[in-house]
């Protein structure tokens, strides 16, 4: 949304930007004979953004859950490495499901909040925040954790936490903290051509 003044009109000239239609349906849940709940637009999860927004959350979702159920009993063991990527998971959970909230409940808050600023440097931040906090604790695990793996039978926690973050002796592992970094920074890239008006 752009405000500009007139020179001769003493007022400003405020310009709206184009409402999000979700390809032209109407708000709600269609179950037949009626609309229920009009004001929701579930249409923005059909778009390309909702679907990148979707994975966020899943895999965020993934990743808290494994930190939280692997990690917290030996959050000491591990130091700051573990309570920075703890802080980044959830920082990055809470925001990503604010804005698919925000999207939901109103067609408009797609296009003014993609149209600004803030996805875009949400994205890159959180993106390369992820990268960092994810290689710190890798080389946390790596340090701390893989010897109690080599000499304690059944510890478990080597196994989930390298998958939840990374493994330095294996030459191609899969991490979901760098892929989830890797999808923040793929929505940078498309909030920032959709800021600079180009379609995503």
């Amino acid at each position: 949304m752009s405000v500009g003044w007139s020179a001769g009109a003493g007022r400003p000239t405020v310009i709206q930007p184009t409402v999000y239609r979700g390809g032209g349906e109407e708000g709600g849940i269609d179950c037949g004979c009626c609309r229920i709940c009009p004001c929701i637009h579930l249409g923005f999860l059909r778009t390309r953004a909702g679907w990148l927004k979707m994975i966020e959350l899943i895999i965020t979702a993934i990743v808290l859950i494994l930190t939280l159920e692997y990690g917290l009993y030996y959050s000491s063991s591990l130091g700051q490495a573990f309570n920075f990527f703890l802080v980044i998971v959830c920082a990055g959970i809470f925001v990503i499901s604010l804005l698919i909230f925000c999207y939901i409940i109103s067609s408009n808050s797609f296009s003014l909040i993609r149209s600004s600023v803030l996805e875009t440097v949400f994205n890159v931040l959180i993106g390369i925040l992820y990268l960092i906090s994810s290689s710190h604790l890798s080389w946390a695990v790596q340090t701390w954790l893989y010897p109690h793996y080599r000499v304690t039978p059944y510890f478990t926690v080597y196994p989930a936490m390298t998958a939840a973050y990374v493994s330095l002796h294996s030459l191609i592992f899969w991490v979901l903290g760098f892929v989830l970094g890797c999808v923040h920074l793929i929505d940078a890239f498309m909030a920032y051509r959709h800021l600079q008006g180009r379609p995503a």
